[in-house]
């Protein structure tokens, strides 16, 4: 199982969903990122509108999704609320697997 750190490293410049995977919308058809992350599958691309969104993220045990801003991390940012990490990755990231265009901030950094 990949660490949190290799998963983060493969950073994948991509321009749009390979052929025959979907593009969840974020907030358009889901309301919160991590809604999308659960309902996506392989080769899937969760798209982020421009905003703040306040919640932590648990990757799901589903590689090859692409996690992208639309509009880059300066107007695209998640917010941790200085609980916890803003996004824990545990399982479900292989090579294909991207993150790409946010500002994690108000995070916590700690062991999982």
């Amino acid at each position: 199982m990949p660490s949190a750190a290799a998963c983060l490293s493969v950073l994948l410049l991509l321009g749009a969903a390979p052929s025959g995977a979907s593009v969840l919308q974020v907030p358009g058809d889901y309301g919160r990122i991590q809604w999308a992350l659960n309902a996506a599958s392989p080769r899937d691309t969760v798209l982020v509108h421009p905003g703040t969104y306040y919640e932590r993220l648990i990757w799901p045990e589903t590689g090859g999704i692409q996690l992208l801003s639309a509009g880059g991390a300066e107007v695209t940012i998640v917010d941790g609320g200085a609980r916890e990490s803003c996004c824990g990755i545990y399982t479900g990231c292989d090579t294909t697997t991207a993150i790409r265009g946010f500002t994690f901030t108000n995070g916590e950094v700690g062991g999982a």
